[in-house]
């Protein structure tokens, strides 16, 4: 029983890459033959501190995780990827039913526009805009933790949303 166990444990690598299975996307036409990336620090143009490095390493753990691409130093890489957080927009979602000028639930939107350059070349490749959203209660005590974390998550949403525009036709 080990015996098979064993043997299939060893057949299953080649059977998956025998059917074509690879990990990660597709890499669309813009981005044909490019196989390493590197990020540099996205610029802050928002009065949030902190969200273009929020940004930048959700970008980079998106980008990886995905495995079309590889990271590498930014001397051997085949493409750059650079941008900014353009703004982060605080709204209301749900307010209080006693006082409609207290809000209960505060959404926030972060706007990021980007930029792919050939190394080789220095020519932009693909540009573009991605935004992502999240949100907290306004409830007394945590709503500094509770801003950070919706911040962070809707910066992973916008990274994940420029891998797709990398990544899927």
């Amino acid at each position: 029983m080990k015996r098979i166990f064993t043997l299939l444990a060893c057949a299953l690598p080649l059977v998956t890459t025998s059917c074509g299975y690879k990990l990660g996307g597709l890499v669309n036409g813009d981005m044909e033959g490019m196989k390493t990336f590197d990020i540099t620090m996205f610029e802050n143009q928002t009065n949030y501190p902190h969200v273009a490095m929020q940004v930048t390493t959700a970008l980079a753990d998106a980008l990886q995780s995905d495995g079309t691409f590889r990271m590498v130093s930014p001397s051997k890489s085949d493409f750059t990827v650079s941008g900014k957080v353009t703004s982060v927009q605080a709204s209301s979602m749900t307010t209080n039913p006693d006082d409609s000028y207290l809000s209960l639930e505060i959404g926030l939107e972060v706007h990021v526009s980007y930029s792919i350059t050939d190394r080789k070349t220095g020519k932009v490749v693909k540009s573009g805009e991605v935004n992502g959203e999240g949100s907290y209660f306004n409830t007394p005590g945590n709503v500094q933790a509770a801003r950070e974390a919706a911040l962070s998550y809707a910066a992973r949403l916008a990274a994940r949303e420029l891998v797709d525009e990398l990544t899927l036709p």
